[in-house]
């Protein structure tokens, strides 16, 4: 067989039988490609912590765990879940070709196989994983642009404000009256408490990255009742706001529904939609939060009747970090509250739900699963 110049790969062969193991490492050697041979899934798993690899040509019917047993495992390792999988195995029942495929296994060869073939799977796999890989590169570049963007533009905003009033302080200080003084002092107070939202939400944002969060929930969630933390977080919210004239209604239609959630990360989500409401809200300085529930959902919403958000950038927004509205209205915050609401609701297994409402407005709405039991 003349051999096709391959990209340099890796492949994973599992499989209990050693005439197939024996066969398989000579035919993809002889395309150049370096090849790691376990007996069982529990032994590929070592391997894979090792020395991850390009593909997985594994065997169906294995000892100690078989090929369902490692795709499943596989599939749970982030790092690991992108590498195609490839079901090797003499059963040609079109049931369990089909279980296969529902597990998820990128594509199912039924033994014998013809050589060529196989060796054509096996590269267009490595082709489409490495286009794949390239494409999630660029993503993340393009991510890493939209951030120090974000950065730039959300310190540089603050530290004006900072700078620019010790500057006067510093050189006008006898010509400045009392109140021109006060001023200054109060701009140079909030641009410092704007820089230190921003670089706690972002180490905040690392935490979450590093798992932390999700070792907090899965070791802490409890069952709660969503109307009693709705209640709280009203009269916490309401006494923030005071001073600034914003007034909050409650409406608990809630049906005294409980989650399975950790409060803290509850909380947070809720005074990141006051947050975003208090900023949009305009001259209108009224916060509706209502409480809803369904036989499987719970809902927590927040509304104000502002200039509204431009839906079609609302997710761009969350993923990116970008701020609603610039173009607008220039606001503080880069989007990152909103992208942090985002993953708190997803670690307590929810979601969340942002659109405008008629005639202005809009709405934040927080869904969690209902727990009965």
């Amino acid at each position: 067989m003349p051999v096709e110049s391959n990209p340099s790969a890796s492949i994973l062969v599992v499989d209990d039988n050693p005439l197939i193991t024996n066969v398989l490492t000579s035919l993809l050697q002889s395309q150049n490609y370096e090849v790691t041979c376990c007996k069982n899934g529990e032994e590929a798993l070592t391997a894979l912590g090792d020395s991850p690899v390009d593909v997985i040509i594994c065997d169906v019917m294995m000892p100690v765990l078989d090929g369902y047993g490692l795709h499943e495992k596989v599939r749970a390792v982030p790092e690991l879940s992108h590498i195609p999988f490839v079901f090797l195995t003499a059963l040609s029942d079109e049931k369990e070709v089909l279980r296969g495929r529902e597990a998820g296994a990128d594509d199912y060869v039924v033994k014998p196989f013809e050589p060529r073939q196989l060796l054509s799977l096996v590269k267009g796999k490595i082709v489409r994983s490495r286009q794949l890989q390239n494409h999630s590169q660029e993503q993340n570049e393009q991510f890493r642009k939209r951030i120090i963007h974000t950065l730039s533009h959300e310190f540089r905003t603050p530290l004006v404000a900072i700078n620019t009033g010790t500057e006067l302080l510093i050189e006008q200080k006898s010509a400045l009256g009392e109140d021109k003084t006060k001023s200054l002092l109060e701009a140079i107070q909030r641009g410092g408490l704007r820089l230190e939202r921003l670089v706690n939400d972002f180490m905040l944002m690392q935490q979450i990255e590093a798992g932390v969060a999700d070792r907090l929930f899965e070791s802490r969630a409890d069952k709660k009742s969503v109307s009693e933390l709705a209640r709280s977080f009203v009269e916490s919210v309401e006494s923030s706001y005071k001073e600034e004239g914003f007034t909050f209604t409650l409406a608990d239609r809630g049906d005294a529904a409980e989650a399975k959630i950790y409060s803290p990360q509850i909380q947070d989500i809720l005074k990141r939609f006051v947050e975003n409401a208090v900023k949009f809200s305009g001259q209108k300085k009224r916060i509706e939060i209502e409480v809803s529930a369904s036989p499987s959902e719970v809902m927590i919403e927040v509304r104000d009747s502002g200039i509204g958000m431009n839906t079609r950038k609302v997710w761009e927004a969350i993923e990116a970090f970008n701020q609603l509205g610039r173009e607008k209205l220039e606001q503080q915050g880069g989007g990152l509250g909103l992208a942090l609401a985002d993953r708190y609701a997803r670690i307590n297994g929810g979601r969340i739900e942002l659109q405008n409402r008629k005639p202005k407005g809009a709405i934040a709405r927080l869904i969690l699963p209902r727990v009965t039991a």
